[in-house]
């Protein structure tokens, strides 16, 4: 059985339009010229802007008025597609009313195909900017985007607020500009005269790889505004709806997505305090928040139990997996208990999607989007992952799908509703907890870029030791991969020699050694045409120890030809293993990492990167129901494993 991926239509082919964009841009100059968007249309890129004009300038707001809104970040972006972004900052000491200003920006036309310097005006909803306060203004890529109280979305028809390497922004109030800014090759004017003065900012970056950086008004300054490119910074991790805490020219030595700065002691990235939430430099570390649905499956809550394990997986590497499910084990902040003051029960929907492209959820389903814009801190897009405990991916909210996950993303849906999980007997809360341990962790995996065979979409592999395999996902690892009893979970899968998951003779998810963890890669290679059963899965065989790859009941010392993983096809190939821990792609907002080298993987997902600030996923993996011997197991659980794990 091989898992469904899908990508967004558009993502597909909008690489193409890369080298249009440059020659676009090398057009432009002062005056406002056009450039081409990725995914736009050349043919339509030297269409002038008749429909838009620019407003005389005036005179500038004078003194003692009340302060204005400011333009306090400006993010980079690429593709026409994706939500460009930018931040104000209200500097007075009473809330804002957004929708008392207009918004004059550069943008790109859905029904025309190109994009346009010169600007456009766009209303802004009445979202409240709070004293000394932020709100992140967006594109509106698609009508399913939702408004909360830290970002809101915008569009005029057509038209949507869009910039490459050169753009322009412009907040207007009364007829008079209360801020604005122009990078690159932009020569947008305001319609205040007085509102820019000589050159512009420096291009932003903007290219595929580009997402998570941003031009800054930086704190540090005191967000000063001098109407020049003076005011701005160049900073390569941007901080949404937060303070612009960030210095220029940060690193990320551990090579994790967190700036170095963010670190250490009294540092901040947006304001949060990752040092006082457990980030330390010189190890990686990885935050997750989790919300969780209610009901009275045990399912919908995440077990801290199942929490510890994946951690406890993660600390071995020496990376530090920092889990936030609020106050569900503890009433105060507490990183040991999973409280990092984010983590909250959610209301209950009988079927979650997570939406792709911009297509809505399935009528009767609820989208997973929905709950992230509601309960997720903007502030957390770029450094946390979002997870959400919910019940079935099944209109009719019955058992299926285990999960499903965005691939090199930062969402993470579990749905193990409906499957009988329990905690009424010592065995059945062991299955509770490592189940959700165990699809917690698979799902996560597709977050850091790993696919069901590490790096390619073969599955079942038994020399593939990993939680990522199906073959290992529910069952789990065995402390002795060496050992006579090393295969059984080939045995398990495969419906032979009478396995099942609470008879494994070691670490069975039955019991409380259940483990789990990715591919270290020290698997040796199966030749499906040519196996050894002296060689066993791959990793070692102790004395005596063998896999009876022809299923005999004996050693059989010739190679024998069989198929090991018939759920993935009926061809006989070689499979291999792969170190996935080595491999681990954990900076999501930044740059593609390249480790991703399966055939499965192809060019535009291997060129492209989902934009954690764009609420859909660009690829995104769904799972398999649980195999039907497990769902009967859960099922007979007081019939079958009781008796064994009394």
């Amino acid at each position: 059985m091989t898992s469904s991926i899908r990508t967004a239509q558009a993502g597909i082919l909008r690489a193409a339009a890369c080298a249009l964009l440059l020659a676009g841009l090398a057009g432009c100059g002062g005056g406002g010229s056009d450039a081409s968007a990725p995914g736009g249309s050349s043919a339509l890129q030297s269409q002038p802007d008749t429909a838009q004009t620019t407003a005389a300038p005036t005179t500038a707001i004078g003194p003692g008025a009340q302060p204005t809104l400011l333009i306090s970040e400006v993010a980079s972006n690429y593709y026409s597609d994706d939500v460009a972004w930018f931040e104000v900052y209200n500097p007075a000491s009473t809330p804002a009313t957004l929708s008392d200003y207009t918004l004059n920006s550069s943008y790109f036309d859905t029904g025309t195909g190109a994009s346009k310097l010169t600007p456009a005006a766009f209303s802004l909803p009445a979202a409240s900017v709070p004293a000394h306060g932020y709100l992140v203004v967006a594109a509106r890529v698609y009508d399913k985007l939702k408004d909360n109280s830290q970002m809101v979305y915008v569009q005029n028809g057509t038209r949507r607020p869009y910039w490459n390497g050169s753009g322009s922004l412009e907040l207007v109030t009364q007829g008079r500009t209360a801020d604005f800014v122009r990078f690159g090759s932009s020569g947008a004017a305001p319609a205040t005269d007085a509102a820019w003065t000589g050159a512009n900012v420096a291009a932003l970056p903007s290219g595929p790889n580009e997402h998570g950086k941003s031009i800054v008004r930086p704190a540090t300054k005191g967000m000063t505004d001098t109407n020049s490119a003076a005011d701005w910074t160049l900073v390569n991790f941007a901080t949404p709806a937060g303070m612009n805490d960030v210095p220029a020219g940060a690193v990320d030595s551990d090579h994790d997505g967190i700036p170095d700065s963010a670190k250490a002691p009294g540092g901040t990235y947006a304001g949060m305090d990752l040092y006082t939430m457990g980030a330390r430099t010189g190890r990686r570390d990885l935050f997750m928040e989790i919300d969780y649905m209610q009901g009275s499956d045990p399912a919908l809550t995440p077990r801290l139990e199942a929490l510890q394990k994946v951690v406890d997986a993660f600390a071995a590497k020496n990376i530090a997996l920092h889990v936030d499910t609020g106050k569900l084990y503890s009433d105060g902040i507490d990183a040991q208990r999973f409280n990092l003051g984010g983590g909250e029960q959610v209301e209950f929907a009988k079927c979650i999607a997570l939406d792709v492209g911009a297509a809505a959820a399935p009528s009767g389903c609820t989208s997973f989007y929905d709950y992230k814009s509601a309960h997720f801190d903007v502030r957390r897009r770029l450094v946390f992952h979002y997870a959400l405990f919910a019940s079935s991916q099944n209109l009719d909210g019955s058992a299926g799908s285990s999960g499903v996950a965005e691939l090199l993303g930062n969402d993470v849906v579990v749905t193990l509703g409906g499957y009988n999980l329990g905690s009424g007997s010592a065995t059945s809360q062991n299955m509770l907890i490592n189940l959700q341990a165990g699809t917690l962790m698979h799902e996560f995996g597709h977050n850091l870029g790993l696919r069901h065979g590490g790096n390619e979409d073969a599955n079942y592999k038994p020399n593939h030791y990993s939680v990522m395999n199906y073959m290992y996902q529910f069952a789990g690892l065995s402390a002795a991969p060496d050992s006579a009893t090393a295969a059984e979970r080939y045995y398990l899968s495969n419906g032979l020699k009478g396995k099942t998951y609470c008879n494994l003779s070691d670490n069975s998810p039955c019991s409380n050694n259940f483990i789990i963890g990715y591919s270290d890669g020290s698997g040796a290679d199966l030749n499906e045409s040519s196996l050894s059963e002296a060689a066993n899965i791959g990793r070692g065989a102790a004395a005596g120890a063998y896999a009876d790859w022809d299923n005999n009941g004996a050693f059989t010392a010739a190679t024998v030809a069989r198929n090991l993983n018939p759920q993935d096809g009926s061809t006989k190939s070689i499979l291999k293993d792969y170190n996935e821990w080595a491999n681990l792609t954990l900076p999501f907002a930044r740059v593609y990492a390249g480790s991703n080298s399966g055939a499965a993987l192809d060019s535009a997902a291997e060129q492209e990167r989902p934009n954690p600030m764009n609420q859909r996923p660009l690829h995104h993996v769904v799972e398999e129901p649980l195999p039907a011997s497990l769902h009967a197991e859960l099922r007979d659980m007081g019939a079958a494993c009781d008796r064994r794990w009394p």
